[in-house]
């Protein structure tokens, strides 16, 4: 059978990660519009995707260029390369790192960082030069006087961009253990691959469905008219589709802690379409869970707990989204235990089952197993090595990673299994760390070590793994080998990290870091560093509170699982509460709350035929949206000027 990983699929994907990177980076960076990259579904692959469909199209209807058309797997491969690209050039990855390498040395004077911890943070992973800093955030600087500085940031590039490349092996690792487990054994959902693979389908049943086009219709309008209001503000709008402030009408207490805390409300078209296709059981919990966060804030004020006298940390909520995600990573490993232990045994040949080697896909997987479990094993020798040069503990850095692996582990299942934003800032390990043992148990090297490295494990919004899973599941029976699969991913990452460092670091020498890059990531260092500060100077307490919010978490979430397995009617779900108490929901809750109510409609008067017809309406809700969203982030790079955004 001829493989669909062919040349031209591979050069068109190449073409695309190069295009997707400068777009994604002058639009995030340079002029902060769109944010594509902060989606679990991203935008701008999605763009690319309709367009190559829509020219595939066209070529078919040309008698002599038909033999150049594209089959579904060569346009998949095409986009899987572009999605890899939005992994490395998005929000929460390698634009962090620029917004973190360079903040500590310039705003050093003004921090009084240089008495704390500058002299102490590893030489080679921090670009230190005046000269080379004071062009990076002024701007202005011509392509010729960027290259001069080029030299002071060779080695961080390279030491943080093979670092980087470390992590993604370590993702593939892990990836190719679970696969099976998740793709083929539970058979998850994956709700986020379910719009590409239906966008080319060899039969285009989507594009004859019409409610396909009226949702697309109602989005693309909606975004239309809000777009042309930013630019000519007499025209009306929608102010209700983005964030919408409802705090300020609680007034009274102690309702009025939620105008404290912040409540708002959006109903983004490509949410409510991307909701549609969350469970309802979990798209309740998530919803409900905000808003019982919020009545948490309520009750606090009116006991008094969040007032001067209480002491400080109220509500507690980071410690108790941390909680809950380490909860809902524990029982995810847990329940995969046997699986797990069986791969290994597998791999190595512990057990003389025959069963284990009786077919050649047996072979092969075990074959798989046996690799990845060898890299898993080799990369977690080298972060260890790598943990010993920026002065980690390797008590510490075993806990960071595994912390780290362990979120990681639960986002990617969370995505695969119900397509939620993963938006978790709350949940980082070095906080974690801080809060179950204190900052003097760590030690002051292990703090600056891992607040180094604060870059990548702060949102979590585009990150590698969900998307490595959720292109294996598409190739499953579409012709994409596995060996050159991971191949083609390779490429894409190589061709990604070189093109987002080019990128990043010419956009903003050009338009300065603090000048008019206005995307620019510079709070990234300021919280790191600034956090770093307080805990050398001041220190941490593994306190009682902190650490009784987090075990609450955990334990809530422990409770809400056990209590799902025992009671089928129970309603709540330990992901939707982590998910719901988390800033996962913060943008979304309301559409998650309007997609979760039309479905249960839809099902309960109509069925499951109803709720199949009704699918592509919103399937065109995101299509429209995203489509809109990517036309004004192309309208604002012509202009030269920020344009409307769809989110935020």
């Amino acid at each position: 059978m001829e493989s669909s990983i062919t040349f031209r699929s591979v050069l068109l994907g190449l073409v695309l990660t190069v295009l997707n990177v400068f777009w994604v980076t002058q639009v995030e960076v340079r002029y902060y519009m769109l944010d594509g990259s902060s989606l679990p579904l991203f935008i701008t692959p999605i763009f690319l995707l309709l367009v190559l469909v829509a020219g595939n199209a066209l070529v078919s209807l040309v008698a002599p260029l038909r033999r150049f058309t594209l089959r579904q797997e060569e346009m998949l491969v095409a986009y899987l390369m572009a999605v890899i690209s939005n992994t490395f050039a998005g929000h929460d990855m390698l634009q962090n790192l620029f917004g973190q390498i360079t903040h500590a040395h310039y705003f050093a004077p003004q921090n009084k960082w240089q008495e704390i911890f500058i002299e102490r943070l590893p030489k080679f992973l921090f670009v230190s030069d005046p000269d080379a800093l004071k062009y990076w955030y002024r701007g202005n600087t011509p392509p010729g006087v960027a290259n001069g500085h080029l030299v002071h940031w060779a080695v961080p590039l390279t030491l943080w961009g093979g670092f980087f490349c470390l992590l993604c092996l370590l993702f593939v690792c892990i990836t190719v253990i679970i696969r099976k487990a998740w793709t083929e054994n539970e058979k998850l959902a994956f709700p986020i691959i379910q719009l590409p693979l239906a966008m080319t389908d060899p039969e285009g049943t989507l594009w004859k469905a019409r409610l396909l086009w009226v949702g697309f219709a109602v989005a693309l309008l909606t975004g239309l008219v809000n777009g042309v209001h930013e630019l000519y503000p007499q025209v009306p709008n929608n102010p209700w589709i983005k964030l919408f402030d409802v705090g300020q009408y609680f007034t009274e207490q102690p309702w009025a802690a939620i105008r404290t805390y912040g409540m708002q409300t959006s109903l983004y078209p490509f949410a409510i379409g991307l909701a549609y296709f969350i469970p309802l059981d979990l798209a309740f919990s998530c919803w409900f869970s905000y808003l019982l966060a919020r009545g948490y804030f309520v009750l606090g004020r009116a006991t008094g707990l969040d007032g001067p006298s209480a002491g400080q940390g109220w509500p507690f909520l980071k410690e108790i989204s941390a909680g809950a995600w380490i909860g809902v990573a524990f029982a995810i490993v847990w329940a995969n235990r046997r699986y797990l232990s069986d791969a290994f045994d597998r791999a190595f040949r512990l057990k003389n089952d025959s069963a284990f080697d009786s077919t050649e896909h047996d072979r092969v997987e075990n074959r798989r197993y046996r690799w990845a479990f060898i890299g898993l094993i080799a990369g977690i020798v080298a972060l260890l090595a790598w943990s010993y040069f920026l002065g980690i503990h390797p008590v510490a850095a075993l806990g960071f990673f595994g912390i780290f692996f362990a979120l990681s582990i639960a986002i990617t299942r969370v995505r695969a299994e119900f397509g939620t934003p993963h938006e978790i800032v709350f949940v980082k390990p070095g906080d974690i760390l801080v809060t179950l043992f204190g900052t003097r148990a760590i030690g002051d090297s292990s703090l600056i070590g891992m607040q180094s490295m604060y870059w990548f494990n702060r949102g979590y919004r585009c990150h590698p793994m969900p998307n490595l899973l959720e292109g294996f599941k598409m190739a499953e029976g579409r012709r994409m080998p596995f060996a050159p699969l991971l191949g083609i991913f390779a490429l894409a990452s190589v061709a990604s990290l070189l093109t987002t460092f080019a990128t990043n670091y010419y956009t903003t020498y050009e338009a300065g870091a603090t000048a008019k890059a206005t995307g620019y990531k510079w709070w990234v260092g300021q919280e790191a560093y600034s956090q770093l500060a307080v805990w050398l100077q001041s220190g941490q307490q593994a306190g009682q509170q902190s650490l009784g919010f987090f075990l609450g978490g955990l334990v809530v979430v422990g409770g809400l699982a056990y209590l799902r397995q025992t009671f089928l009617w129970w309603p709540l779900h330990p992901t939707g509460y982590a998910l719901g108490i988390s800033y996962a929901m913060n943008y979304f809750w309301f559409c998650v709350f309007v997609a979760w109510l039309a479905k249960l409609c839809i099902t309960r008067y109509g069925g499951m035929e109803a709720h199949k017809r009704a699918v592509p309406f919103f399937l065109g809700l995101v299509l429209g949206d995203y489509t809109i969203g990517a036309l004004w982030s192309l309208l604002g790079l012509w202009l030269g000027t920020p344009t409307y955004k769809i989110y935020i």
